[in-house]
C-alpha cells in the first residue's frame, strides 16, 4: 500500500488529524514523505489554522523566515482531511485554533504569576517605571504544549516558550531593576524543574534608551529587538511607555520595513513549498540542506 493510500485509510479510521497525529499512526514513514503526500494529492487536504509572523534564522545568515515553520505548520497547527470530510474539518479547525488559544492563555497566565512572586516593592517599580509585554507564540495565539528537551537541564517542557520584555524607563532604580531580574531568574529555574510547569520562562529587561536605539533597524539583533516590539502582547506596567515605543516604531519607519520583510518572507515561503516538492522520495532531514528548507536551524532538535 503507497503512502498516498495509507493516510487516506487512516482519515477514514480516525476522521480528520494534524499532522502530528498522521505522524504517530504511520510511525515508520518520514514526516517529509508524509507532508509530501498531502500536499501532492488530489483527494487529500490540508487546512491550516496558524497566523504566521516573521523571524530570522541567524545560524543560516539572518535569513528571513516566517513562524511556524514548514514542519511545526504541518504537524501541529494543520488538519489533513478528505473531500468528502467538509462538515467534520469545520469543527475540527475550530477546536484546533480554539485548543491554542487556550494553551497561549494559559502560559499568559504562568507569565503574569512570575511577575505577581516578585517582592511587592518590585512589583511596584514594574508598574511606576517600566512596561512589560510579551512576543513569540503568546502573542499570536499560538502557543502549543509539544513536549521538548531542555538543552542544559535535560528536563522535558511544555512546548512554546514564554518570552517576557521588559523596558525601564529613566527614573527606574538600577538596583531594584538588577534584584528583578536576579528574582525572575529564579522563578525561571522554578519553573522548569516544577513537574506541573515544566514552562521555559524567558526575559529580557532593558532600559527605553536601549529599545529606541534599536529601532534603528540596522543589525540583526536590532531587527530582533524591533519585530519583538512589533509583534508584542502589553501585559502590565506604565501604558504611556508602551504607547511611546509603538509611536516610535511607527515613526522610524521600521512599523513598514518589518511589514515588507515579512511580504518578503512569504514570497520566499511559496518558493521553498515548490523546492521541497521537488526533492527525491527518499529526501530526509538529516541532510542540512533538506532541514533547511523544513524548519529554522534553532527547531532541529525538536524535529529529531
Amino acid at each position: 500500500m503507497n503512502i498516498e493510500d495509507q493516510i487516506r485509510e487512516k482519515l477514514l479510521e480516525h476522521g480528520p488529524q494534524t499532522g502530528g497525529e498522521l505522524s504517530d499512526k504511520l510511525e515508520d514513514i518520514s514526516n517529509i514523505a508524509i507532508w509530501r503526500a498531502c500536499y501532492g494529492s488530489g483527494e487529500i487536504r490540508v487546512s491550516n489554522c496558524a497566523r504566521y509572523y516573521l523571524r530570522y534564522d541567524i545560524l543560516r545568515g539572518n535569513q528571513l523566515r516566517l513562524s511556524p515553520s514548514i514542519l511545526r505548520d504541518f504537524l501541529t497547527f494543520s488538519l489533513v482531511y478528505l473531500k468528502d470530510q467538509m462538515v467534520e474539518i469545520v469543527e475540527g479547525g475550530t477546536m484546533l485554533a480554539n485548543r491554542f488559544r487556550t494553551i497561549s492563555l494559559q502560559k499568559l497566565s504562568w507569565a503574569r504569576e512570575a511577575l505577581l512572586q516578585l517582592d511587592e516593592e518590585l512589583q511596584n517599580v514594574l508598574y511606576e517605571h517600566c512596561v512589560v509585554f510579551l512576543s513569540g507564540d503568546i502573542a499570536y495565539y499560538l502557543a502549543h504544549e509539544t513536549k521538548r528537551t531542555h538543552s542544559q537541564l535535560g528536563v522535558e517542557v511544555n512546548g512554546s516558550d514564554i518570552d517576557i520584555v521588559i523596558i525601564a524607563n529613566r527614573g527606574a532604580p538600577p538596583e531594584k531593576i538588577e534584584r528583578i531580574e536576579s528574582q525572575l531568574l529564579t522563578i525561571k529555574k522554578i519553573y522548569l524543574t516544577t513537574p506541573h510547569i515544566r514552562e521555559e520562562l524567558d526575559f529580557i529587561v532593558k532600559s527605553i534608551d536601549t529599545m529606541l536605539g534599536q529601532l534603528s533597524y540596522g543589525d540583526i539583533h536590532q531587527k530582533i529587538a524591533s519585530k519583538i516590539l512589533y509583534e508584542s502582547y502589553f501585559l502590565m506596567g506604565r501604558v504611556d511607555i508602551y504607547q511611546t515605543l509603538m509611536r516610535h516604531l511607527k515613526l522610524s519607519g521600521t512599523w513598514e520595513r518589518i511589514e515588507k520583510d515579512f511580504q518578503t518572507a512569504l514570497g520566499q515561503r511559496k518558493q521553498t513549498i515548490e523546492k521541497i516538492l521537488d526533492l527525491a522520495p527518499d529526501a530526509s532531514t538529516d541532510d542540512p540542506e533538506v532541514a533547511s528548507l523544513f524548519f529554522a536551524s534553532k527547531e532541529r532538535l525538536e524535529f529529531r
